[in-house]
């Protein structure tokens, strides 16, 4: 005897098995899916609906890839894949499908497909919410290791971030609940997934610090998270106990520094004490009469004098601040200030106030540093090798394209090294590839200077609009005039070369002169600052410095643009800087670490790629390729005659490249310009037109921009002729 459940299924069986022949042949006498769908409503349960939608969809699925065609074209097929996924079509049936009727190679590229689509898409709000509401009941009804299971399985890396955000909600909790460090890390070693690990591991080490019981972690192997020793920025000044704090109290070591300098016939009174992640600073007030020139240089003499008592090994750099003057004295518990630790990246960027980020001060306080502002606008940094100059390129950099969408923020990189910025090669934000020798940036800096005056154009067309701000802050949020950030790397070599240094230095004199207003921002490094290679007029136009540890005095003053100021030889590496624009603050530069966490460094370049633009920028029209092309046509043509034969073969070669790769016309077809019709009739914008018939972003180029703007004429020209039969 069957039990009424068993019965019950079947009699659902045979409902579908009618269902799916009666919807065959309503598809067969011409019926569409919407009538179909109506008919099916008004006879049968909702259940009954649904089923019967999901064979629509498979038999239109089945329907589009039936064509009478030899070969699919990929994107067609890619396309048809997105939306059955789109749609809830499972991949097994799209791949029993695909079977059929792809030939081999196409079959692999469905296979690929599908994995993309599932890693990629953007899930719908409903589907966040109900994947929201899975890992909070895992949590609530199991040990957290299963809610790390379950997010190991979810491949779509939006619903992944969903989880990571359950996770850290969840580990803090724990941390709450006074959860010892062997905890955190077993959990790190029970996950799979490299996020939850390192969340895992900084919440381990977060309660080190709070137990007092400093800790650093290392991956062996394995894989597995063990304890090690505690991790100093300069192995040759650590040490395996920590002096400065455990032998004296700041209070105390204030006194006896001021005791000190009475033996040196000092007069000084100790005011205050505080704690920076890079230094301790002690503060005093000079005795009446008492010139500062006497304390600038007796750091050694501090060194030899309370090396022992508190921990010197260098010497500490000693400065005049409001009410005083400043003892740094360098930590050997030295901690690094983390770039993931500051920023969420979460809620909507201020398109007028752009930053980068500037470092931690002595008080523990993140400071920006605000190109918006007239006190910066350029900025010149330099410093010799292991200073932290490159991490804090690469913090800049990450930050504004993480931060910054590519209509608010663009980026013009030179690195001849080839070694700093290669890994933002790619992103949407650039306005050319990253130039990597003194020929393609003496073309960067000159397309600059024509995009300059360009700019400065568009102001004249509006009255009262004299910069970028003003600019913005008229047009914003329907037209974004986006700023560019000019970041120069090793500048050094690029003006010590014979060939290209007279175009560079011009260019930069035009950039540093005027570039500022109309949103083009240079930043230039250097790790030799030499006075005989930087011009000086070149030096005197940066309004801020960034100035990293140096190995010779007069290259500080260099930098810090002071004939006296020989502080950053002071300085401790790794980041330990000093920021100068009408006052000169000490700050521990960001830390980056890319080499440590490239999981989450690769994280915010692919979210920096994926972010949603909402705006639209405005465009001088002067694309880079076709201004390189037309510069090196006008060199050719002026250097008729000359013996310069390599150079007008290289333009020649570079000018042919340039015509074979981007000279292509696109012509749409007549199924072409009724879906782009069809699309503005349902009232898209232009970009989504572009995204939904092309499958083309922003991302892609000068491609996506041709075809923009053939759609776009395309759209003009049905309004004319609308306006004509008026």
């Amino acid at each position: 005897m069957l039990s009424p459940d068993k019965d019950n299924n079947s009699n659902i069986e045979v409902q579908k098995k009618q269902l799916l022949t009666a919807i065959v042949q309503a598809k067969q006498d011409g019926l569409g899916n919407e009538e179909i769908i109506e008919f099916v409503r008004e006879a049968l349960p909702n259940a009954m609906v649904f089923y019967a939608e999901t064979v629509l969809k498979q038999i239109d699925f089945r329907a589009k890839l039936s064509r009478p065609v030899v070969e699919f074209d990929l994107d067609f097929l890619f396309q048809v894949i997105y939306e059955s996924v789109i749609a809830g079509t499972k991949d097994e049936e799209i791949l029993s499908i695909c079977a059929e009727h792809c030939t081999l190679n196409q079959y692999e590229f469905v296979r690929y497909a599908l994995e993309y689509i599932h890693l990629n898409r953007m899930p719908s709000q409903w589907e966040q919410n109900n994947v929201y509401q899975k890992m909070i009941e895992i949590v609530n009804i199991s040990p957290i290791e299963s809610l790390f299971e379950y997010i190991e399985s979810i491949k779509n890396i939006y619903l992944k971030q969903i989880g990571y955000e359950v996770v850290r909600e969840n580990l803090y909790n724990l941390f709450l609940n006074n959860k010892p460090i062997s905890y955190f890390t077993d959990l790190a070693n029970k996950s799979r997934d490299n996020c939850i690990k390192n969340y895992c591991c900084r919440t381990a080490v977060l309660v080190a610090r709070a137990t007092d019981k400093p800790i650093a972690l290392k991956q062996a192997v394995d894989g597995s998270i063990i304890l090690r020793e505690p991790k100093y920025l300069d192995s040759d000044i650590a040490t395996n106990e920590i002096v400065g704090s455990s032998i004296l109290t700041m209070g105390q070591a204030g006194k006896l520094l001021v005791d000190t300098l009475e033996d040196f016939n000092i007069n000084a009174k100790y005011v205050d004490a505080k704690n920076g992640p890079t230094f301790n600073r002690i503060r005093v007030k000079l005795g009446r009469g008492v010139s500062y020139k006497k304390v600038e240089d007796i750091g050694n003499d501090l060194v030899q004098q309370l090396g022992e008592e508190l921990g010197l090994k260098v010497a500490p750099m000693v400065s005049v601040v409001p009410g005083g003057v400043v003892f740094d004295i360098p930590r050997l518990d030295r901690q690094f200030a983390y770039f993931r630790n500051y920023f969420t990246f979460e809620g909507e960027p201020d398109i007028h106030s752009v930053s980068i980020p500037g470092g931690v001060d002595v008080d523990g306080t993140y400071v920006e540093i605000p190109l918006y502002s007239d006190n910066v606008t350029h900025i010149l940094g330099g410093g010799r090798t292991r200073g932290g100059k490159s991490q804090f390129e690469k913090a800049a950099i990450l930050y504004l394209v993480r931060r910054y969408p590519p209509s608010v923020v663009r980026l013009a990189l030179s690195d001849v090294k080839r070694v700093t910025f290669g890994k933002f090669d790619g992103l949407p934000h650039l306005v050319a590839p990253v130039a990597r020798d003194a020929e393609s940036t003496a073309n960067l800096l000159d397309y600059l200077v024509e995009e300059m005056e360009l700019r400065y154009q568009e102001f004249e067309r509006h009255s009262s609009i004299e910069t970028i701000a003003h600019y913005n802050l008229r047009f914003a949020p329907d037209f974004v005039m986006p700023r560019v950030i000019c970041l120069i790397d090793e500048c050094f070599d690029l003006l010590s070369d014979d060939n290209y240094c007279d175009r560079i230095e011009t260019a930069l004199m035009k950039l540093l002169a005027k570039a500022g207003g109309a949103g083009i921002h240079v930043l230039l490094y250097t790790q030799r600052p030499d006075k005989n290679v930087i011009d000086p007029l070149i030096r005197s136009n940066f309004p801020a410095k960034t100035a990293f540890v140096t190995t010779r005095p007069e290259d500080s003053c260099i930098i810090l643009g002071d004939d006296k100021d020989k502080r950053a030889v002071y300085l401790l590496g790794y980041g330990d800087f000093l920021y100068k624009t009408t006052e000169v603050i000490r700050l521990q530069a960001l830390y980056v670490a890319d080499d440590e966490d490239p999981e989450y460094f690769q994280q915010l370049l692919l979210e920096a790629k994926n972010q949603n633009d909402p705006y639209t920028a405005w465009q001088s029209g002067l694309d880079f390729d076709e201004f390189v092309a037309s510069l090196y046509g006008e060199r050719n043509s002026n250097d008729r005659g000359k013996s310069k034969a390599t150079a007008v073969t290289k333009t020649k070669q570079h000018k042919t490249d340039f015509e074979g790769n981007f000279n292509f016309k696109v012509q749409l077809d007549e199924e072409a310009r009724n879906s782009i019709f069809n699309l503005h009739q349902k009232g898209y914008q232009l970009d989504e037109i572009v995204k939904a018939v092309f499958n083309l972003s922003r991302q892609d180029g000068r491609s996506y921009k041709k075809f923009r703007n053939v759609v776009e004429e395309f759209l003009n020209s049905l309004k004319g002729s609308e306006e004509d039969d008026i």
